[in-house]
């Protein structure tokens, strides 16, 4: 695992830093490595027409039904080595334990490379795990990157159709189970002092954006009484957002976005825009949080004599795993002999679109110093054991149909 992890990290587009972006020469050269260790493994071994590279170990009836494992090895700019290689490298490692042990297979395992974007090179993130599940909007086939290369364009040179990859959806029963391992992009395990924890659901988003206007004015002659100083009054609104943030403990609330009216030196702001990010797996609580913000907001701007405008995102619940997947992770853990920590997944992965086709599940595993992505993002060997113990574990037991909880609908 960690000579594959190495080997992968040497193909970059840049010396001095890990980027390896989607349908690039370095992807290709990294999908040629990894389908080499696929094949080892004993899978077979192909491409879908959106470009995710599949390998597949057939249970018992041919062409039944899958569990499968994801990730990816495209990566965003400067990543950490881990960073979705991780999840892709676990799954083919878990498929050669599960030849080793000779598990008689009921249902196929499938490891899959996803086609990812991770670096933005076009824009929309995701793109494999969308056009598997039948997500993708055809029109983003014509966006460009920053050299006018289109994502059409792109794929050709991939040796990949483009006008073929709606054929890349897969029909509802074709997945049995889809599992993830992802290496902690936070500090609770690190706290928690456990190797592995065990996602309960992919956390989702709302945002706000503010408005606040007041009145431009000059510095030196308006006194601070008569001022009506948006900037002031934005500062007033973000001091709030953390207070509403800290005092729930499922919730985080962040000022991503503050942009400022252009204005003469010396002069008091007259407007400012600002956007809150609104992140939680408990959606009870988000939506709390977005009201108390609201109200917050208000009076702020009540008592600074500012007017306000608060425009709301969709805010869609968060994505729960499945439970019976859960309770098979929890198992592994427990029998690794470390406690089990539950906590969300707040980064966005590809469990999110796979959901719509299958149950899912997901663990996170242990990032040195709670830092979880970019070049600081490590994770220790013996941590990635027992990621590996229990992936092994948990598609053993829905592979072989051998499970005792099983995945709801199944």
């Amino acid at each position: 695992m960690m000579e594959r992890i190495e080997r992968l990290a040497q193909i970059s587009a840049y010396s001095w830093n890990l980027t390896r972006r989607v349908f690039s020469p370095k992807q290709a050269e990294a999908e040629a490595l990894v389908r080499g260790w696929m094949e080892e493994a004993g899978l077979a071994v192909w491409r879908d027409p959106a470009g995710n590279l599949i390998g597949r170990l057939e249970g018992s009836v041919p062409g039944g039904p899958a569990v499968v494992i994801g990730g990816h090895i495209d990566t965003r700019e400067d990543a950490s080595r881990y960073d979705g290689t991780l999840g892709v490298l676990l799954g083919i490692a878990a498929v050669e334990r599960v030849i080793h042990q000779s598990v008689a297979l009921r249902y196929a395992i499938e490891v899959v490379a996803f086609v990812e974007d991770a670096a933005g090179r076009f824009g929309p993130h995701r793109l494999g795990s969308k056009a598997m599940v039948g997500r993708l909007d055809p029109h983003v086939l014509d966006w460009d990157d920053a050299y006018n290369v289109t994502q059409r364009q792109a794929m050709q040179s991939h040796g990949l159709d483009p006008e073929k990859i709606v054929t890349a959806r897969r029909p509802a029963d074709a997945i049995l189970a889809y599992l993830e391992v992802a290496a902690e992009a936070g500090p609770v395990l690190v706290q928690s002092g456990s190797p592995v924890g065990v996602v309960q659901a992919l956390s989702a988003s709302a945002i706000l954006r503010v408005t606040l206007t007041g009145q431009t004015a000059s510095a030196a002659t308006v006194p601070m009484s008569g001022r009506r100083d948006a900037l002031a009054g934005t500062a007033a609104c973000i001091l709030a957002a953390e207070s509403i943030g800290l005092a729930r403990e499922n919730v985080t609330v962040t000022i991503v976005r503050l942009d400022v009216e252009q204005a003469a030196t010396f002069v008091v702001t007259g407007s400012t825009t600002s956007g809150v990010l609104v992140h939680s797996s408990d959606d009870a609580a988000r939506r709390a949080a977005v009201d108390d913000l609201d109200t917050a907001f208000r009076d702020v701007a009540r008592r600074r004599q500012l007017e306000i405008g608060i425009e709301h995102s969709v805010d869609p619940d968060a994505t729960r795993c499945d439970p019976g997947i859960v309770r098979l992770f929890e198992r592994a853990v427990e029998a690794s002999g470390h406690p089990v920590v539950r906590l969300a997944q707040g980064a966005t992965t590809d469990a999110l679109n796979l959901a719509v086709l299958a149950p899912i599940g997901s663990v996170l595993i242990r990032c040195r110093d709670g830092v979880g992505w970019g070049p600081g993002g490590i994770v220790d060997p013996a941590d990635i054991a027992v990621g590996l113990d229990v992936l092994t574990s948990v598609v053993s037991a829905l592979a072989s149909g051998s499970a005792t909880t099983w995945p709801s609908g199944r």
